[in-house]
Parts: structure tokens; sequence; C-alpha cells
């Protein structure tokens, strides 16, 4: 056998090694994907693990892309496979990804539509350019004014000695109604929550504290002409990943090495323990939302992808206004490389989505969610 014979035989027998190596990788790759495709139907209190795959479904998604790619050029009949599974999720993409077809989103709103945003403001007190913490109130609400919604929804509503209620509300003062509800603290005094303002009367509200938790959800009813808009405005159970859990994943990455680190467990309890907690509140405020009220509106920060059993229960049969309008890839949460949409706006079948934009000021760790409706 030749020198030229001997090196083509190593080569060959190189590659089919790699292709072994990436064959098992492809399949073991397809089917945590399949997996994580059932994940918003499984309350995490009966598997935590189908909601860790549902984190990680779009990584899972884009990794089986690229597989597939391998192996259409390799021309391996497991590109069919994988293709088939990618498919099989295509339902799933338009909650990530949207193609940018026809007029991007214009700040005029249409005759006949309102507009709502849905932004957890982060207590006023974001980090400005050079990452320090500042009194962000005048800027958020300079927002507020220019983009011109008719009704708010604001999360991590704080008030305080620095930024009292008569402060925030002499620079909204085109939103002449409001509606509150506290975790902590009173709107009248100090105190955190969740805020509702309005250009148009509000003549009912409630709200639920959750159990052993700072979150919250509540509703109210806005008169809009000779209709009643419910409006429910949600903050949900964090995941507790603090700013140095963050700075630790953003270092290390989730490499095999790391598994065993008792840093990333200890992150993954966090997760797993919130990831339960977020599933309870959802299944107390799911039945309220979804009785059958006419024309509802559903927003807020859910702390949670939309591949998540908390999505599932608060989406039920609404429509997700990104999904009917949004352009691109969104994030709403800047933190954790900024690749997570967890702020939504859902809405009954009697109103429709005309525009979805979520701008990225820099005043707070989420983004604001501004969405332009119409009533069928």
């Amino acid at each position: 056998m030749s020198g030229k014979q001997k090196e083509h035989r190593r080569h060959g027998i190189l590659l089919g090694v790699a292709d072994g190596v990436v064959f098992l990788i492809s399949v073991a790759l397809a089917v945590l994907l399949m997996l994580a495709y059932a994940a918003p139907r499984v309350d995490p209190h009966d598997s935590l693990w189908f909601a860790y795959l549902g984190l990680a479904a779009p990584f899972l998604y884009l990794a089986n892309l690229v597989l597939m790619l391998y192996w259409t050029v390799r021309w391996k009949w497991i590109a069919v496979g994988l293709a088939a599974v990618a498919v099989i999720g295509l339902g799933h993409v338009s909650k990530f990804f949207r193609p940018a077809f026809g007029k991007a989103y214009e700040q005029v709103r249409l005759p006949g539509s309102f507009r709502v945003l849905s932004y957890n403001v982060e207590g006023f007190f974001g980090r400005d350019s050079l990452g320090k913490r500042e009194n962000q109130v005048a800027e958020i609400a300079r927002f507020i004014r220019e983009s011109e919604p008719d009704i708010i929804c604001m999360q991590e509503f704080e008030l305080n000695r620095i930024n009292p209620r008569v402060k925030f509300d002499s620079l909204l003062e085109a939103w002449k109604y409001s509606a509150f509800f506290f975790t902590s603290g009173s709107p009248d005094q100090n105190g955190r929550g969740l805020a509702i303002y309005s250009k148009y009367p509000v003549v009912r509200r409630g709200g639920i504290h959750y159990p052993e938790s700072n979150n919250a959800s509540m509703w109210a009813d806005v008169i809009m002409h000779r209709d009643t808009l419910r409006v429910y405005n949600n903050h949900m159970q964090s995941t507790q990943v603090n700013e140095s859990d963050r700075e630790y994943l953003s270092g290390t990455g989730l490499s095999a090495d790391s598994l065993g680190d008792e840093r990333l467990k200890d992150i993954l309890r966090k997760l797993g323990r919130n990831f339960r907690v977020r599933a309870a509140q959802a299944d107390s405020i799911a039945g309220i939302i979804h009785d059958g009220t006419p024309r509802v509106i559903v927003c807020g920060d859910f702390n949670d992808t939309p591949m998540s059993y908390t999505y599932r229960q608060l989406r039920g049969d609404l429509k997700d206004a990104f999904c009917e309008k949004g352009r691109g890839i969104i994030f709403t949460y800047r933190g954790l490389l900024g690749v997570f949409r967890i702020d939504y706006l859902f809405h009954s079948n009697d109103l429709a989505t005309v525009g979805y934009d979520s701008e990225q000021p820099q005043w707070s760790d989420h983004n604001p969610v501004l969405v332009d409706l119409k009533l069928r």
C-alpha cells in the first residue's frame, strides 16, 4: 500500500469517527429538542427537567439547524430526520422570531387604534450609560410622554421620598386615571408594586398578592368610548439570579467541567425553585384571566420564556402581540446576554394587534413593550 493510499485510509477513518461522534450528538440534541417542545405543557411541580429544557429550547433549535446543515453537506440521511424535528417545532419559532416583512413599526398610530405600554421600570433606579444606578424617573416619564400610550402598565413601580406620587403624577398629567396594587406600603405614601395609568376612566380594580412573595397581579376595567377593557398587569416571581450569578454564567458558560461546580448547582436550584413558584402563581391568576370576560389585555413581566408553563397558562387562547406583529428577534430582558423575551402583551380575539415594538432604553433591566391595538 502506497503512502498516499495510507493517508487516504487514515483520513477516511478519522472522518468516520468524527461522523460517529457528531451522529450521537445529533441524536441526543434532537431528542432533547423534542422534549423541549413539550415543556409548556408540563407543570414544573411534576418535572423540572422540562422547565430547564424549555429555557434552552431556542439554543437547541439553532444547534439542530447547524447539525442539519452539516449532514446535508455530508449527504447523510440523518439530515432528513433533523429537518423533520425542525419542522415539528415551527409553531414555536414564531414566539422567538418573525420575519421582518412589511412596514416597520411606526410611531404614528392608525385611526381607531389605541396604544398600550408595559414596562418593568426597576423601581426607577436603573443604570445610566456608565453603569451607575441613578434616579431615572424623569427619563422614563419623558419616554412615556413621547411614546403617547393610552394605557400604561408598570411593574416594580416604586414611590418613596425621592420619587413621591405627586411628582410622578405631575410628570404624567395627561394620564388622569390610575390604579395601583402595592405589595408593600401604599400608593398614598411610600411603597412598591404595580401601577396602571390611563387616559380613559378606570371604574373597577383589584389584585392578588401572591403568598410568600413580593409579586402580584392586578386588573382594572378601563372605559374606552362605549367599550370596557379589562387590563391585567402582572409581575411574576423573579428567577432570583443576581448580578454575581450572571457574571459567573457569562464567564464560564455551561461547559461540561462546570456542571459539577457548586455555584452552578446553586443557580440551577434557584431557577428550579422559582419555576415552581411562577407555575403556582400562573395557575392562580389564569382562572381569573380566562373566565370569559371580553376585551381582555394581559401584560407584564412574566420572568419566563415563551417555552414555559407560565407563558402557556397566562396566554391560554389569547393572542401574543409579538407573534402577531413583531419583527425579527426581540429580547426584553437586558441581562443574561440579552437573549430572552420575558415581558409580554396578550389580548383576546375581539382585539387586533396593529403594531408591536420594544425599544431598548437603558433606564431599567427590562425593555418596554409598546403595542397598538384595535377593537374588532
